[in-house]
């Protein structure tokens, strides 16, 4: 029964860079309008702080020393998997996931910046008022937008 299971738990990293722009990156499976925040699952007893910084390294190549972590959202993003992923997804062992959102200054090289190819076919920095154009699944711009605004209060109108 899926409500029994527990929720896979996680972190996403908002990523704003000096000058306000916001990473999103384009998973290899979506349409080109449609993009989100990096980020992943938790590995065995690991930290937030440390499974943000592992995924970080893992999916765009970030190092620690080129992130600030600006704060941690008490708006975590939580969602049930469909009873048919439910299944499929880490074999069947989660109801869903539960992610900590994490707002983080990147403040290094761009360019050195690496993206997972296995995962990644494209990646964009756009403007606060330009997120809803991109963050266009169910709840995804509210619950990334309160995260923002509550860890840089005014940055989204």
């Amino acid at each position: 029964m899926q409500i029994n299971k527990l929720y896979r738990q996680g972190v996403n990293a908002i990523i704003v860079d000096k000058d306000s722009n916001f990473l999103l990156v384009q998973k290899n499976t979506w349409q080109d309008n449609i993009l989100t925040i990096p980020g992943g699952g938790k590995e065995n007893d690991e930290t937030p702080e440390e499974n943000l910084f592992r995924e970080l390294a893992e999916e765009i190549g970030a190092e620690k020393k080129d992130l600030i972590i600006l704060g941690i959202s008490s708006h975590n993003i939580e969602y049930d998997y469909s009873i048919e992923l439910s299944s499929k997804i880490n074999g069947g062992e989660y109801r869903g996931q539960s992610y900590k959102q994490f707002v983080v200054r990147f403040i290094g090289d761009k360019d050195k910046l690496i993206f997972t190819p296995k995962e990644f076919r494209n990646h964009k920095w756009v403007k606060a008022q330009e997120l809803h154009k991109y963050l266009v699944l169910p709840n995804q711009y509210k619950t990334h937008k309160q995260a923002i605004n509550e860890i840089l209060p005014g940055i989204i109108q």
